[in-house]
């Protein structure tokens, strides 16, 4: 989806994420941006390489030590070719000669807005109580709702929001295995998209590459895709390693 379909807020939660000029995003080609603030994940994680294509360009947003490494591979590869394999094995050795690879991942990022959401419900969804040690972790993990479905004491499928912008909300739902295919995710990320939007924010969504069923799952909601993402994540520790001492 052209970034010019966007709502506001998604564009600057994008800019915020990957430390850039929004413009960038509908401008063809793939732009190298060197994050000069330290990315930390509400869980603790930092984030020295963000990739993430979009309808028309890439932004490459990378801490400064790995900046003359990635414009080099950047050379060598057409923007919209930055996710394919050969490239991503490229990047793959460039993150072992750099620092332990605690996360990396290929994902696809999809939004929600008041005039797209379609909600599903096919069972009962209630907030998750404070004192439950699965919400009470989710809560702190990603420090907002969590919302769940019970069977009798067990929690069997939750969703919990992600609040660490302003800008916009993400939604991460997870379902105990032999629940699965029931309607239940739906039912929890539906009743997660409607809490967000009534407060006024986009919804986010994401899933791996190769998870289909959780891409149809948001899409059956009303989502839409607006980019494909690489990320490349090491333990908070690991800052200074990358944005120097001052980063601490």
């Amino acid at each position: 989806m052209a970034p010019e379909a966007w709502p506001a807020a998604l564009t600057r939660y994008v800019s915020e994420r990957l430390q850039c000029e929004p413009e960038l995003f509908a401008r063809p080609g793939a732009h190298l941006v060197v994050a000069h603030r330290p990315r930390l994940r509400v869980w603790q994680f930092a984030i020295p390489l963000w990739l993430m294509v979009f309808e028309r360009a890439a932004v490459v947003s990378v801490a400064p030590e790995l900046a003359a490494a990635v414009k080099h591979l950047l050379h060598a590869a057409a923007w919209h070719e930055l996710l394919d394999d050969a490239v991503m094995e490229s990047l793959r050795r460039l993150i072992v000669h750099w620092g332990p690879a605690d996360w990396f991942r290929r994902a696809l990022w999809l939004y929600c807005t008041p005039e797209m959401f379609a909600p599903h419900c096919v069972a009962e969804v209630v907030s998750v109580p404070p004192d439950h040690p699965e919400g009470k972790a989710a809560r702190a993990r990603h420090r907002g709702e969590v919302f769940g479905v019970f069977r009798g004491r067990e929690l069997i499928s939750r969703s919990s929001i992600k609040t660490e912008s302003d800008a916009a909300w993400e939604v991460a739902v997870t379902t105990t295995e032999q629940y699965r295919r029931r309607g239940l995710g739906a039912s929890v990320v539906s009743r997660a998209t409607e809490f967000i939007l009534a407060q006024g924010k986009p919804a986010l969504y994401h899933c791996e590459v190769t998870n289909e069923a959780s891409r149809r799952l948001a899409e059956s909601l009303g989502y839409r895709l607006f980019a494909r993402e690489l990320a490349w994540s090491v333990d908070a520790r690991w800052v200074p390693w990358f944005w120097g001492e001052s980063a601490k």
